[in-house]
């Protein structure tokens, strides 16, 4: 069964970014995006920067978690992502992409005994959609046409979390994680394990809890060794409220995903600092220390590119140098607390050569939690990461 869909008209597409160390940072939120026009009666509740190009993953999975949630089926699904990166977009209208998804799959996820298995690969014109269900072998295949733009792609996992298991997980997520190891994931360096295996990463079932569950589980468990699979609207809904600091994945999930949400959890391990420096050998004197101390470290120029990115994302520890041109180190941590952001609470250190008890007072007055004396030595930073890394 063959089906080829043709949209020939092409809208280029502005992207907000801001600059991030030396990646780029999207101020879009797929998940939410696919959930707002899959949940909501499709209701378009995006601008115009978006109304002409289709997040193909996430699409897919919002009109998948839609039946799922409508019919409760118990067959186990198995999606698998052979373009092997986390951002798919094709120049298509969500609207048609969504139309089209749902004319091809649903039908056949419908009449699923067992199991249904999707692919998404790229073609010369756009991208294939192929599935199977149960142990028939026939592929039905749908071909998308749309300028195709790819990015972020999949690393291997690491060693020390190769090994993963379904812990308090329903037959047809443990036979999915079955399916994409077995069918995909163990390229990237993924192995099954048994339950009782202790260094097994465990993937949790959450797909019973609402949004505010979820934040309350997040809450009151606070970061764990365990990767949980939630319910694709009720993850929406909780990231348009809050920052998630951990590894999650909304069901139903690529393999992909999961190989990233456990490349994910290895970084999420290790204690996360911003380092604003406008001297460039300074920040890279002090990046390469706490790496060696082992920190997962993001750089910014500047007091100015440090609140932006401080805005969007959570860290650890947050050192910033005070004499910064334009914004000074102790005026960042200061609009941080102002602004209600995702670091309000995160310990603020300020990094200078500043001696004297009034203006050490001062800074203080403004937020900052902590300072250090420089020039900083890596001795110095071992010492005073010590309570966090323990933590």
């Amino acid at each position: 069964m063959h089906f080829e869909l043709q949209f020939a008209k092409v809208h280029l597409c502005i992207r907000c970014v801001i600059f991030k160390s030396n990646e780029f940072i999207v101020l879009v939120r797929p998940l939410q995006v696919a959930c707002k026009l899959i949940f909501n009666d499709r209701a378009i509740l995006l601008g115009t920067m978006m109304s002409n190009n289709s997040h193909v993953l996430e699409i897919i999975q919002g009109v998948i978690a839609r039946f799922c949630k409508a019919d409760n089926t118990e067959a186990a699904i198995t999606l698998i992502n052979k373009l092997q990166c986390n951002y798919i977009c094709l120049q298509v209208s969500p609207e048609q992409m969504i139309t089209q998804c749902e004319a091809f799959i649903l039908p056949s996820l419908k009449a699923a005994k067992s199991h249904f298995v999707l692919t998404v690969e790229a073609n010369l014109q756009g991208i294939n959609l192929n599935y199977w269900v149960d142990s028939d072998p026939e592929m039905h295949t749908i071909d998308i046409h749309g300028l195709l733009a790819t990015r972020e792609p999949i690393s291997s996992v690491d060693a020390s979390k190769e090994f993963i298991c379904a812990a308090n997980s329903k037959d047809d997520l443990e036979q999915s994680i079955y399916y994409l190891v077995n069918l995909s994931a163990q390229n990237y360096g993924l192995k099954l394990a048994d339950s009782n295996n202790t260094n097994a990463l465990k993937i949790e079932d959450a797909r019973h809890l609402s949004a505010d569950q979820l934040a309350s589980n997040f809450l009151n468990n606070g970061a764990s060794g365990s990767i949980k699979v939630c319910a694709f609207d009720a993850l929406s809904e909780l990231q348009s409220q809050q920052t998630i600091a951990q590894p999650v994945l909304a069901w139903p999930f690529f393999d992909t995903d999961l190989v990233n949400a456990v490349n994910n959890l290895n970084t999420h391990s290790k204690l996360s600092v911003l380092v604003a420096d406008d001297s460039l050998p300074s920040q890279v004197a002090t990046k390469v220390m706490l790496e060696m101390l082992g920190c997962a470290v993001t750089c910014a120029e500047n007091g100015s590119s440090a609140l932006l990115i401080a805005q969007q994302e959570p860290f650890d520890l947050l050192l910033l140098d005070e004499r910064m041109p334009g914004m000074f180190g102790s005026d960042v941590a200061q609009q941080l607390i102002k602004q209600n952001t995702p670091n309000d609470n995160t310990p603020k250190v300020i990094l200078t050569g500043i001696t004297e008890e009034q203006q050490i007072a001062q800074l203080f007055e403004k937020g900052v939690t902590h300072y250090l004396q420089k020039p900083v030595t890596k001795a110095v930073l071992e010492e005073f990461i010590k309570p966090w890394q323990a933590a």
